[in-house]
């Protein structure tokens, strides 16, 4: 019991801590605060919810484990957190005002409503699409993969890889629009950001809770509410019936998204029975591996054995796989659970754990991960300040942009080697927005001379 009791105290003193220092900012959020409130929920309120089962999840067993090893992984993540903090305190006005949240909620609210309408049908038509011609519902596993995984398009790879960051800058012009409208308006944003945030939620539970929790927590900063008070703990206890309603319905038909081919209707027998099934939801929570518990993992080896790092392959490998394959034909790459399983010497099954950044970089590069870790986070949030300056004329290519950054920043569970990813995708969206600017400046300039007869 000595670890569950460790796991229990260090959540509550990493989760009372960073919510003592949210509760005095509030409402006054930049992006690096939503990202702390996401490292909250994964590596202080999940831990919680882990320390109170005594007993095997999927991976660990708690109960014997060592109480440095546990305590470490609380006081690695809050130094980086501390230094990520402080660090930002040293950025330019300019830049420090870009990245407040009430801002960049007005600019989602611009952008262009042709381009969110056409990106809204496709994304809803894509999975069925994926259903009815490959027999895909939504992730598939590594197992399937395998099999079917050479015969698919090249064009279907590619957009399931996107599919998430593309959803995420649509939910945010979805809900910029639904806070800065009146009356009618909100009505209908609001029904359109519904049925995209259920639609697209197919392709996992995270991802819908990734949505309530940000629009939460937008809702309130842009209405200038302070959320710590008594009578929002209504709203949260809402938010968390929703959520485990529509989970409680996931996992009781998720063998049946997962697996590939055609659905037999006689299996789904009863949504509302399924909706209410707690004990899916409950069971799934106790046995799953959090993201901390691959930082777990780590420190605890490199305890064990010093020295025991990837010393940077990881990374290698990661850059690696974000190459697209059509500007590297040749390219060869391992899958991160492969390549830890040789490494550790254990199954793949026992390193299917989120492989979060501070987890990874930790792997890689040690103790050195303090450093490398807050330089990441700061150069993320300085590029995106910057490049909110540069795209204000296009607050549409401003919100895809934002919208794929804020996703891989709360996105802990796999941000790992997905930052690579992230920065693939935003470098060609600022292509995409070069070539719009240029192409705005010659037909500025045609126009300019066909409209001066002098000329």
């Amino acid at each position: 019991m000595t670890g569950n009791i460790t796991i229990l105290i260090c959540s509550v003193i990493f989760t009372g801590i960073l919510t003592m220092y949210l509760a005095k900012k509030w409402p006054n959020l930049d992006v690096i605060d939503v990202f702390i409130i996401f490292v909250i929920f994964h590596f202080g309120l999940n831990p919680f919810v882990r320390g109170l089962y005594f007993g095997q999840d999927i991976v660990f067993d708690f109960r014997h484990r060592s109480p440095i090893s546990l305590a470490l992984v609380f006081a690695h993540i809050f130094i980086i957190l501390l230094i990520i903090r402080m660090a930002s305190l040293y950025f330019p006005l300019q830049i420090y005002k870009n990245l407040k949240i009430k801002y960049l909620i007005q600019q989602w609210a611009l952008i262009n409503k042709y381009f969110l309408f056409i990106c809204y049908i496709s994304l809803i038509i894509f999975p069925l699409i994926s259903y009815y011609n490959y027999g895909i519902r939504t992730y598939i596993l590594p197992e399937d993969y395998e099999k079917i995984g050479a015969n698919l398009p090249y064009w279907f790879n590619s957009v399931r890889t996107i599919y998430n960051y593309i959803a995420f800058g649509i939910f945010l012009g979805l809900f910029g629009n639904l806070l800065n409208t009146q009356k009618r308006q909100r009505f209908f944003w609001a029904i359109l950001t519904i049925i995209f945030a259920l639609v697209v939620s197919i392709y996992g539970r995270r991802f819908f809770l990734n949505m309530i929790a940000i629009g939460t927590i937008f809702y309130f900063v842009y209405k200038d509410e302070y959320i710590f008070r008594l009578r929002y703990l209504t709203v949260g206890l809402t938010l968390i019936i929703a959520f485990f309603l529509v989970s409680n319905i996931y996992q009781s038909y998720r063998n049946l998204l997962f697996t590939i081919g055609e659905v037999n209707p006689k299996k789904i027998d009863n949504l509302f029975a399924a909706a209410l099934n707690f004990d899916a939801t409950l069971h799934n929570l106790q046995i799953r591996a959090g993201t901390w518990e691959f930082n777990y993992l780590v420190l605890d080896r490199q305890l064990d054995k010093s020295g025991m790092t990837t010393n940077g392959r990881l990374t290698w490998e990661g850059m690696k796989s974000a190459v697209p394959r059509i500007l590297w034909p040749g390219k060869h790459f391992r899958l991160i659970d492969d390549f830890l399983a040789d490494f550790y010497q254990v199954r793949k099954r026992d390193v299917n754990i989120a492989k979060n950044l501070f987890g990874m970089t930790q792997l890689d590069f040690g103790f050195y991960s303090i450093i490398i870790v807050p330089f990441i986070i700061f150069a993320i949030s300085l590029a995106m300040g910057g490049l909110i300056g540069l795209t204000i004329p296009s607050p549409t290519f401003l919100t895809m942009i934002t919208g794929n950054i804020i996703y891989y920043l709360i996105n802990l569970e796999e941000n790992g080697n997905e930052i690579f990813f992230m920065i693939r995708n935003v470098f060609i969206l600022l292509i995409l927005f070069g070539l719009y600017r240029l192409a705005r400046k010659i037909y500025s300039h045609f126009r300019f001379d066909n409209s001066n007869p002098n000329l």
